[in-house]
């Protein structure tokens, strides 16, 4: 692996960042793994990167993490592609990695200041059960460090020097069979990355419920849908009667949701929705969304038991009534929950 420049340095150590002050590794010649109590120096990262000595890092930083890691212990591609398919859907960025064994590594980089684990933790295992992969090994193991566990589990940072040449510990693209991305450095460079916010509208349409919540004492996003039924609230009513302008996809799979929950069927929903589409007004040229785009949406929309009502999207928010019970007291904006929903 050549490392020519002090900013790939700081790029390998900006995204594979966690405890500055231990790390982990493991013996080139027994694979033996162990535990190394030393500052996580630039010289660490050039040993891992030219070959030397692997380098893993401790992801879980007190309750925050930069990084996430689905654990793939087996060769065969199929749970990568069906986890891309889901994360997708959801909007989130993942990195695939070719591991220095025989599976693979999913990366979601947060940016400098982090995520909290549990929820980071929480979205990704509802995307493993939607793909029924329950089982497979989540890093950070943990949602946060505590006086037992100080430093939770290291994972092995991708690109060690010895293996790149081999075609594993490195970066590889979907879209070509699985096969080394060229240019490892511009993936890191190029990598989406994972914000709170997006977790926490996944989190809360999806009516998501950390198994230790009660005993963390850390609140959920509030549900203002459970044991009520609303029907439609204002913003529905007006997004219908009167279209939208922009981010047709996410007002669409909004819309879905609510006619969903006020107990309308599917193919009737899809119907009004369609109707609806020619309503919309699109800004600087773009189409109106097309019919299968509609059906798409609505798809999803009554795919699963999705609960939230979409007051901080920026689709809906246009359209709130502060007399509404369900936008009273929202605490967060949204960024979007799928980027295929963006308009283009």
């Amino acid at each position: 692996m050549v490392l020519n420049t002090p900013g790939k340095l700081a790029l390998f150590r900006q995204r594979f960042s966690g405890l500055t002050y231990v790390y982990g590794t493991y013996d080139l010649w027994t694979g033996r793994a162990y535990q190394v109590k030393r500052p996580v120096t630039d010289e660490v990262l050039l040993g891992h990167l030219s070959g030397r000595q692997p380098y893993g890092v401790y992801l879980l930083c007190g309750e925050q993490t930069r990084a996430a890691v689905v654990d793939i212990d087996r060769p065969e591609p199929g749970p990568v592609l069906e986890f891309l398919g889901q994360a997708r859907h959801y909007g989130l960025p993942v990195c695939v990695e070719r591991s220095k064994s025989k599976g693979w590594h999913l990366w979601l980089f947060a940016d400098s200041s982090g995520v909290p684990a549990w929820k980071a933790r929480l979205v990704i295992r509802a995307v493993l059960g939607d793909i029924e992969q329950p089982n497979l090994e989540v890093f950070p193991k943990r949602d946060r460090l505590t006086e037992e566990a100080s430093y939770g589990s290291f994972i092995h940072a991708p690109l060690f020097g010895r293996l790149v040449p081999l075609g594993r510990t490195v970066f590889v693209d979907p879209a070509r069979n699985l096969e080394p991305c060229p240019d490892q450095w511009q993936i890191l460079q190029d990598a989406g990355l994972l914000t709170e916010s997006l977790l926490d509208e996944i989190i809360e349409i999806n009516d998501l419920q950390p198994p230790e919540q009660l005993s963390r004492g850390v609140p959920l996003p509030p549900n203002r849908l459970s044991g009520r039924t609303w029907g439609l609230p204002p913003c529905a009513r007006r997004i219908l009667a009167e279209g939208v302008v922009d981010n047709q996809r996410v007002a669409c799979f909004w819309l879905a949701v609510q006619l969903k929950k006020a107990g309308i069927p599917k193919d009737i929903a899809l119907m009004a929705l369609t109707a609806w589409a020619q309503k919309n007004r699109p800004r600087d040229g773009r189409r109106i969304i097309t019919a299968a785009e509609v059906a798409y949406q609505t798809h999803y929309a009554y795919a699963k038991g999705y609960r939230g009502c979409g007051c901080g999207s920026p689709a809906v928010q246009p359209f709130c009534d502060g007399s509404c019970p369900l936008a009273a007291g929202h605490p967060r904006t949204s960024t979007g929950l799928n980027a295929n929903w963006a308009d283009h």
